[in-house]
């Protein structure tokens, strides 16, 4: 019994090791996305990356256009020429990362929108700063108002509270003037 659970454990660790991802300073990342002329995304396109005629990896777009392809390049590959090909897009681009880094993750931006290929990262997905601002004063407003909401509903109590604890007796009562018997 020990000996079939020492193979499996063994077997499970020798499986895990095979799909371990590369280094950091050995993964290159492209992505970005693929848009039509009116920026709507191009889904379940074919995204490929050459290097001369050999095929290095490919993926494929998703519903909003969207792919991420990961690569193994080593820091001798710096400015290396790769050709990017989305369905019938195409264009080359330029490895860029810097050598000396070991842990940055390295990534390049590549998109396609109608066919014309723009490096970096598109803005159009991305949540306007001000409107971290906006959310932060609504939130802080709505705090204030719900805690002097708590805080005037507990007076309201200490007052009801307090009215009945008085003896009946002791209530105030008011003075009758002017009528004497």
């Amino acid at each position: 019994m020990k000996a079939i659970l020492l193979a499996v454990i063994v077997g499970c660790l020798g499986i895990t090791n095979a799909w371990a991802e590369h280094e950091v300073d050995h993964r290159y990342n492209i992505r970005g996305y693929v848009l039509d002329e009116n920026q709507q995304g191009i889904g379940n396109l074919n995204v490929q990356v050459f290097y001369g005629n050999s095929l290095l990896a490919n993926g494929k777009t998703d519903s909003g256009g969207y792919y991420s392809i990961h690569l193994h390049l080593h820091n001798s590959d710096n400015r290396r020429i790769l050709r990017l090909r989305a369905g019938s897009y195409e264009s080359e681009l330029r490895v860029t990362l810097d050598p000396g880094d070991m842990s940055t993750l390295r990534v390049h931006d590549a998109n396609f929108i109608d066919g014309e290929y723009i490096e970096g990262a598109l803005e159009r997905f991305r949540i306007p700063p001000w409107l971290y601002v906006v959310g932060g004063l609504l939130a802080l407003g709505a705090i204030v108002v719900i805690l002097e909401t708590r805080r005037k509903k507990k007076i309201r109590q200490k007052m009801v509270v307090s009215r009945e604890m008085r003896p009946p007796g002791k209530r105030k009562s008011k003075k009758r003037r002017g009528k004497k018997r």
